[in-house]
């Protein structure tokens, strides 16, 4: 889930500035439009969208009629000069481009941030763990879960195929029980991934509840980043291998995105307190983009 605020502290870092605050920096961005002349679409209907990127636009009061029709709740506009009244956008945030920033690259920083966070209807993001987990399992015909490095939970698939009590485990509490860990690091279960990127079956382990597994690290470059694991009474065809081996290079992509993405947003923040602190920008504009309130005291750590 990307909210207004988020994209305001991210977008901050490319030049782009937040003209008004009247719309409230928690409010969720689901989906990215372009403006288009509804004369020009098949239907005629102007499309809808919750951020617009307002190019060609000659004038803030151009774009938020725009923005109007779209019902979009932001508005991207590029005007080195733009301000806005209350009275004039008090339902929708006006963010003024830099000119040096092209519309190529901010539209690129855009649609990642509002469609990586977009839930689907069923709750999950179209590139999530938790929707990958989806693929991989339909694909393979079997439950799948995701895990990082240290055993801990990322996602889990929907399909319960061949599901057994070390998979309830591992969801009820977020993270691999440490007696199956013990035995899966026993049988060199986690040496094979720190050193492998060829998939291994594990057999059934009727004591630790697993009626058997084949498992595949999700890697970046040598760096381990966790594992998919598959639950299989029996080792993978050379088909559902292909599969797996295909949905841990996407999995891996996906950490890295998610990685830089929450990297860029702390180091974001983390320049604006340090200039909020050290007078060296703007304060009430600083404020605004942290999301602070103008107010007479404020306890930041």
């Amino acid at each position: 889930m990307v909210t207004l605020d988020r994209l305001v502290n991210v977008l901050g870092s490319y030049g782009v500035r937040l003209c008004t605050a009247e719309v409230s920096r928690a409010a969720v961005l689901r989906s990215v439009v372009l403006h288009e002349p509804a004369a020009q679409l098949p239907d005629g209907r102007p499309v809808i969208g919750d951020v617009l990127l307002a190019m060609g636009a000659g004038t803030v009061p151009e774009a938020l009629q725009w923005a109007r029709s779209s019902q979009s709740i932001a508005v991207l506009v590029r005007d080195e000069d733009a301000t806005v009244g209350p009275e004039t956008a008090d339902d929708i945030a006006v963010l003024a481009v830099d000119p040096a920033v092209s519309w190529s690259e901010l539209a690129g920083v855009v649609y990642g941030l509002v469609l990586e966070g977009r839930e689907t209807a069923a709750g999950r993001g179209p590139t999530d763990l938790f929707a990958l987990a989806d693929s991989i399992a339909d694909s393979i015909g079997a439950a799948v879960i995701i895990e990082d490095g240290q055993s801990r939970l990322l996602g889990y698939s929907r399909l319960q195929a061949h599901a057994d009590p070390a998979r309830a485990a591992t969801i009820l509490h977020r993270q691999v029980p440490e007696d199956i860990r013990e035995s899966l690091r026993a049988r060199g279960v986690f040496t094979h991934l720190a050193h492998s990127d060829e998939p291994l079956f594990i057999e059934a382990d009727p004591d630790h509840g697993l009626t058997g597994r084949t498992v595949m690290a999700v890697r970046a470059g040598r760096e381990l980043l966790g594992s998919v694991w598959v639950t299989s009474p029996e080792p993978l065809d050379d088909t559902r291998r292909r599969v797996l081996s295909d949905g841990a290079r996407t999995v891996a992509m996906h950490v890295l995105r998610s990685r830089a993405s929450a990297d860029l947003e702390r180091h974001v923040e983390s320049d604006l307190v340090t200039r909020l602190l050290d007078g060296s920008a703007d304060a009430a504009t600083t404020a605004s983009r942290l999301g602070l309130r103008q107010t007479g005291l404020r306890v930041i750590a």
